[in-house]
């Protein structure tokens, strides 16, 4: 599903989002990152927000003991073989949308619904809400962004992004 909006001077895509959760169970965090960083062949991010790619995956730590994992596409296979002693993972693909933003304007239409620094997103991951809907927002440029959300609320949320331009 690829459904584009554009405004005047954005443009916005929603598209499958892809995502595996991995958790860590209190106690097992060393021991978790080093079997999670062989099934995915390289290091983990160390700090919440900061973003690691490799091979078609970017590897995002959403919290102290957990990551979220963005394959190029869904599947089965990624993480799988984490011993369950040591944490869980779960398949988040159906309920997440990845909304694609580009605006010359970028900084002004996020600044509208989003309380975060501004100067302090580019390459890394922002947590934070939008009406109280959380999301997680990634920029790649002063133009170019991406805001995954869920899946239930993804429309009204492109809606309120192009009423912020």
């Amino acid at each position: 599903m690829v459904e584009t909006l554009s405004a005047t001077h954005m443009v916005l895509k929603q598209l499958p989002c892809p995502l595996i959760q991995c958790d860590a169970w209190e106690g097992a965090l060393a021991a978790f990152e080093s079997a999670l960083a062989g099934e995915i062949g390289g290091a983990l991010p160390t700090q919440v927000g900061e973003i690691a790619g490799r091979d078609g995956l970017r590897v995002v730590r959403a919290g102290p003991r957990r990551f979220w994992i963005f394959p190029l596409e869904r599947s089965s296979t990624i993480a799988s073989e984490i011993p369950p002693e040591l944490g869980c993972r779960l398949d988040l693909s159906e309920g997440r949308i990845r909304i694609e933003v580009s605006t010359p304007d970028l900084r002004d239409v996020v600044s509208k619904c989003l309380a975060i620094d501004w100067e302090r997103t580019l390459g890394v991951a922002t947590f934070s809400s939008l009406h109280r809907i959380p999301v997680m927002f990634t920029r790649s440029s002063e133009r170019d962004g991406e805001f995954v959300v869920p899946r239930s609320f993804a429309r009204s949320i492109s809606e309120w992004l192009e009423e912020c331009q």
